[in-house]
């Protein structure tokens, strides 16, 4: 790999600057030894996926067939942990030399700073030739989980539709509404939630979100760009690919926010909501104490697990006409499960990568626990998986409300060096960050939420573009330009066909 990548990612990466800190190495040599000297190989997995949450999850499920499959030969240990607790976690095995043989990106990092700084074995030679071919076309693309024509990570997941309108049945018909009509504009939405919170008489609410959260997905930010994306889609999450610029300060943003400001206003929103974390915001909701919830694919199978006597559907967020809404996903992120570079069992852990943690029966059990779609198209298309009635409506939610975004990666491969300079698309060293504003503006400790939200959109803007510069003073072939596509229509997903029309 280039040297001057490996620098400029030393200096750059604060995400990654945990791993920076320290070598990572495992216990051993790194010499590869396997199980056949009559040891049973130990393979220890860490991540922070919710398909690896306790005994009955799929993962763990899958873990435990396989070690009764290979018993003697290879044994897993899976461990989950929340995602504060995992970045703790890794940081801690990194500083003591002792790292799990597969182990997930933490948060605000990247598998291009693993690879750039020798901390990660690629899957080739250690999986078949065929292995890739189980998965969606385009899983895998030079620049995000491809390296310099190495692979290191695979789709964990199908499309993920981050932005669904969760509604509870029996909140409305106690309220005297329709339990199977959901609001499908703003206007119906904030009508439902005054007369709901009305007949609730401080007990129910129209309105509920983890607006504790801290995170860039927080409660809030996730709140206000569901809703954006139904006015302007290709403003919704900050960056405009048609223009090549962040778009914090668009009128869809703030007309969105806008919004949320009147159902606080009307006090249609549950108070707690404000410090809410998701988790028991989604409590709460599966409870009856609220009739509406914005949230990501998660929130059904979570609802489903914390309060199964829970009735509710799902439906696309409202928009100021009813129309139909359009969120956007790419086929492949930099982010997934990768291999240490010092296990100590490298042809084991390819064995259990592919006949275990991305084998069929592995994905069959993530559909049927309704925890997100698979990446494979043929177990997502098998209605007998489906866990429950409601994921024929998250199904076709995916399928009506998602699109194949332009890819900066796909452009130009090299753009992974300007990404890891600034840590990710997003610039989390840039602070205050867009969560920190709305959720400022919402308590009232500031009141100009345009003005704060053009400042930080400068900000982005120029960090960018030094960005830019900077990887091409140390020999990159990058431009803004890479970023820009202006023949990008958010309603429709961006094909290789569009790729070569910038051309």
């Amino acid at each position: 790999m280039n040297n001057n990548w490996k620098t400029s990612v030393m200096a750059g990466m604060i995400g990654a600057a945990l791993l920076i800190a320290a070598g990572c190495s495992g216990s051993a040599d790194g010499n590869g030894a396997a199980a056949g000297d009559g040891k049973e190989a130990l393979i220890t997995l860490w991540g922070l996926s919710d398909f690896l949450k306790g005994d009955e999850s799929p993962g763990q499920q899958m873990v435990k067939e396989f070690n009764e499959k290979y018993k003697g030969k290879i044994r897993v240990e899976a461990r989950f942990m929340p995602a504060a607790e995992y970045n703790t976690a890794i940081q801690a095995a990194i500083s003591s030399g002792d790292m799990p043989d597969i182990y997930q990106t933490p948060s605000s990092s990247d598998i291009r700073a693993f690879v750039a700084n020798g901390h990660v074995l690629p899957f080739d030679g250690l999986v078949s030739d065929g292995w890739k071919n189980r998965f969606f076309p385009g899983s895998f693309v030079e620049g995000v989980n491809v390296i310099d024509g190495k692979t290191y990570s695979w789709p964990l997941t199908g499309p993920q539709l981050g932005s669904i309108l969760y509604y509870n049945k029996d909140v409305l018909k106690q309220a005297g509404l329709d339990p199977e009509k959901p609001p499908k504009t703003w206007d119906e939405l904030r009508d439902m939630s005054k007369t709901i919170t009305a007949k609730g008489k401080g007990d129910v609410y129209g309105v509920v979100f983890g607006g504790g959260e801290s995170g860039g997905s927080s409660g809030v930010v996730n709140f206000v760009n569901a809703l954006a994306a139904g006015v302007s889609p290709e403003v919704a999450g900050g960056f405009n690919y048609k223009s090549g610029q962040y778009a914090y300060d668009s009128k869809a943003t703030l007309d969105s926010f806008d919004f949320l400001l009147k159902l606080k206003q009307d006090g249609s929103i549950l108070p707690s909501s404000f410090t809410l974390k998701g988790a028991e915001a989604g409590i709460l909701f599966g409870q009856g104490k609220a009739a509406f919830l914005i949230d990501g694919r998660a929130r059904m199978w979570i609802v489903k697990r914390d309060t199964p006597e829970a009735s509710f559907g799902l439906a696309q967020v409202p928009t100021p006409d009813g129309s139909k809404p359009t969120y956007y996903y790419v086929p492949v992120n930099p982010t997934g499960y990768m291999i240490s570079s010092k296990t100590k069992y490298p042809k084991e852990v390819g064995i259990f990568l592919e006949n275990g943690f991305t084998a069929p029966m592995f994905y069959e059990r993530y559909l049927k626990s309704g925890v997100a779609l698979t990446p494979i198209d043929s177990i997502n298309n098998n209605k007998a998986l489906y866990p429950y009635p409601e994921f024929n409506t998250f199904m076709q939610l995916h399928k009506d409300l998602l699109r194949v975004r332009p890819d900066y990666a796909v452009r130009n491969a090299q753009t992974a060096k300007v990404i890891v300079e600034l840590g990710s698309l997003d610039q989390p060293k840039v602070k205050p960050g867009f969560n920190d504003i709305l959720q400022s503006v919402l308590s009232g400790a500031q009141k100009d939420a345009a003005g704060s939200l053009k400042a930080y959109n400068d900000k982005l803007n120029k960090g960018l573009e030094e960005a830019v510069t900077k990887v091409k003073a140390a020999g990159g072939s990058v431009s803004l330009n890479d970023f820009k596509f202006p023949n990008w229509d958010p309603k429709k997903d961006y094909t290789a066909d569009d790729y070569k029309a910038l051309k």
